[in-house]
């Protein structure tokens, strides 16, 4: 079973991923990149959405089993019944009662064996959906897992950048103005002498 055959999960993943890769990087690093937070929480409320309609999907493949082995039953059950009124004719004819023993058992035998054949390979063929759908399921559960875990962190680490450079900028104007404050006050004690030369410094917030 190919795993992105018709997957609407896998067509936002696939949507996700082209939309990292065009990322701006981040300056100096080779692993973290800049996203927008609204396209990622976009392609995350797509993923919530479409991943319960794909895993019932796939759970109405795994309960077709049941059918699967129902119809096989049907098949074998009509075959011995096919089989037994054979049977019941050849012996009824006197004259040729043991050789139609002989032919009625050989039919019986080849019955159950084409029986037991169709409802083994029934058997496994629903087992297989079975084990492909569940494995699929748990790529999917796995991946999508990872993803919304690394997009929480990448969001998590920019937030952490923005709030570290806003405070340095706000400690920056905190000390202009005391300085400001300590010229005044040097003002109004000495009023002949000139106040410092205040000079504003912020941080470079334009690779951040």
């Amino acid at each position: 079973m190919e795993r992105k055959m018709e997957s609407q999960i896998f067509g936002v993943i696939d949507e996700l991923e082209q939309y990292i890769s065009e990322c701006k990087p981040k300056l100096l690093s080779s692993t973290e990149i800049y996203v927008e937070k609204e396209v990622i929480q976009g392609y995350i409320d797509d993923l919530r959405r479409k991943a319960p309609e794909e895993i019932a999907r796939y759970q109405k493949i795994i309960s077709n089993q049941d059918s699967i082995l129902d119809n096989a039953r049907k098949m074998a059950d009509g075959l011995i019944e096919k089989a037994t009124a054979q049977t019941d004719e050849m012996l009824s004819q006197n004259e040729i009662l043991k050789k139609a023993y002989e032919q009625a058992d050989a039919v019986t035998q080849q019955t159950m064996a084409e029986a037991q054949n169709i409802l083994d390979n029934a058997t496994n063929e629903a087992n297989a959906c079975r084990e492909a759908a569940m494995g699929y399921m748990e790529d999917v559960m796995n991946y999508v897992e990872g993803l919304l875990t690394a997009s929480s962190r990448t969001v998590t680490d920019q937030y952490d950048d923005l709030l570290n450079a806003l405070n340095s900028k706000l400690q920056a104007v905190k000390n202009d103005h005391d300085s400001l404050r300590a010229s005044r006050n040097g003002k109004s004690e000495e009023p002949e002498s000139s106040g410092p030369n205040v000079s504003t410094v912020y941080p470079d917030t334009d690779n951040e």
